[in-house]
């Protein structure tokens, strides 16, 4: 008769699949997993969940304006129909993670008959033939494609007002912005449509607005997803997730093939980030030269003593990261996005964008060039930065939120990007560098509206970021969950709540 198995001598296999049990086991009511747990037992119909999704989302965008698109009623049973019919045959345990799942993607991302704007007048009935690559792995994991998030024009701001589509409501407070460019997306679940929603992230765009809303968001690295063609710079726009929870975000990422089982395995066990070979290096300096509000820089602080507290070994530092010199090159290649998207007449095209877009054309080939080649230079310090076994610690933006037609007033290109990145300094740098990231609703901060009003008053809330070198996904994803259990933030609700 065989002896209990020693942990040492349980395959890492083995160990991934009962991580995967233990995340499911503590899965919260309301949560992706609980959700995925019913739809298997059978104790709620794919229909039910689609049809409940399909009210909050109407419920939540006539007070947000946080969906360009929500599926038709007869669209989306059709689309339910043809998700189910590919696993009709299987048992529950084999469907795939996502079986049944209503999911929204952002609106630069194509989907296959479903208008994609790109948030400008120049695509305002574009539809899609064909699917994006993560959009058809979602497709493969089970999922339901039930409506398109809103974003800022091709991606370019950390806000989303697009004129096309009109401003997305942060659900803590209508005054302030929801951040961008995935701003729809992150409203969405902080106001509680669904539990995860779909994003990217060319510049901070899902970590950003996750910031502005109160939930947590994952840029997962390079090459953890299929790239959907994108302009890039440095490492490109990558796609993620936002979601409530940490643990809904791991089941995410694992049911699309961005963490195998042994990585979850090492993300819930009891120490992912050992203090004898891995640091948490702790900064509030920005890489531009600009203010931190008080409530950014605490938060940072904050996370910083609670994970010393659990037995990380945390250092703050200074690093050598300033990208002051590189700014305007920046804003130049960014302005140029339009482009890729086929150089849309001009008049079709937001104001900030065809300011951008005017002065790059102004600039000669040679300056273009410069700007770029300043750019890699900038990109391989930046890529040399952070060591093996660092976790990088920053506030997520230098300012909780800012109001609506903040970043974009000014008349000039050159002034809104720089309003722009004295909003969120921090973010960039992992997109650049070609980190994976992630932001955690662990501060707050008080409102700018007045009390009383229709979502306003009361805290906002503040991120705080952590970066790390792709490989290591699996232990900054276990840091966050040892954040998460150390200063919860689920059932922390905006007035805006669908849920």
């Amino acid at each position: 008769m065989s002896g209990p198995e020693r942990p040492g001598t349980i395959p890492a296999r083995v160990l991934g699949e009962r991580a995967m049990r233990k995340l499911a086991e503590n899965a919260t009511p309301g949560s992706l997993q609980e959700t995925a747990r019913l739809l298997r037992t059978g104790e709620l119909s794919p229909r039910q969940v689609l049809d409940d999704c399909h009210r909050r989302a109407t419920q939540a965008n006539a007070a947000l304006n946080c969906y360009v698109t929500i599926g038709a009623v007869q669209a989306l049973e059709q689309a339910l129909e043809q998700a189910l019919s590919r696993t009709r045959t299987r048992t529950p345990d084999d469907r795939p993670l996502l079986w049944g799942i209503p999911t929204s993607v952002k609106d630069l991302t194509p989907t296959e008959g479903m208008r994609t704007t790109f948030a400008s007048r120049a695509f305002a009935e574009h539809v899609p033939p064909h699917d994006a690559p993560v959009v058809g792995r979602m497709k493969a994991a089970g999922t339901v494609v039930f409506a398109k998030t809103s974003t800022s024009e091709f991606g370019i701001l950390p806000v989303t007002e697009p004129e096309l589509n009109g401003i997305c409501r942060n659900p803590w407070d209508h005054t302030l912005s929801a951040g961008g460019s995935s701003g729809g997306a992150a409203a969405s679940v902080a106001a509680g449509v669904t539990a995860v929603a779909h994003g990217s992230d060319g510049a901070g765009s899902l970590r950003i607005p996750a910031s502005c809303c109160g939930v947590f968001a994952v840029m997962p690295g390079p090459g953890r997803l299929p790239a959907t063609p994108r302009p890039t710079l440095g490492a490109g726009a990558q796609d993620g997730v936002v979601s409530r929870t940490v643990a809904d975000a791991i089941y995410w990422l694992t049911a699309l093939g961005a963490l195998d089982l042994d990585e979850v395995a090492l993300a819930v066990s009891e120490d992912p980030w050992p203090a004898v070979d891995h640091r948490v290096v702790m900064t509030n300096v920005p890489p531009v030269d600009c203010e931190v509000d008080p409530a950014c820089t605490a938060a940072a602080v904050a996370a910083a003593d609670l994970l010393a507290g659990a037995g990380c070994r945390v250092e703050e530092v200074s690093p050598d990261w300033s990208a002051d010199a590189v700014l305007d090159d920046l804003m130049l290649v960014r302005s140029t996005v339009p482009v890729a998207y086929g150089d849309p007449r001009p008049e079709l095209l937001d104001a900030t964008t065809r300011a951008g877009l005017e002065l790059a054309g102004r600039t000669s080939a040679l300056d273009l060039h410069r700007a770029i080649a300043r750019l890699g230079a900038y990109t391989q310090r930046a890529s040399r930065l952070l060591a093996e076994g660092d976790v990088l610690l920053t506030p997520t933006v230098a300012r909780p939120s800012v109001p609506h037609g903040w970043v974009t007033s000014p008349a000039h290109p050159a002034d809104v990007f720089r309003r722009a990145a004295h909003f969120a300094p921090f973010a960039a740098f992992a997109n650049l560098a070609g980190l994976c990231a992630v932001s955690l609703p662990l501060g707050a901060a008080g409102a700018a509206g007045a009390p009383g009003a229709p979502g306003v008053g009361g805290p906002v809330p503040v991120g705080v970021q952590l970066m790390a070198r792709p490989r290591d996904l699996a232990g900054l994803l276990g840091l966050a969950l040892r954040l998460e259990r150390l200063a919860p933030w689920a059932d922390r609700v905006p007035p805006v709540w669908v849920g």
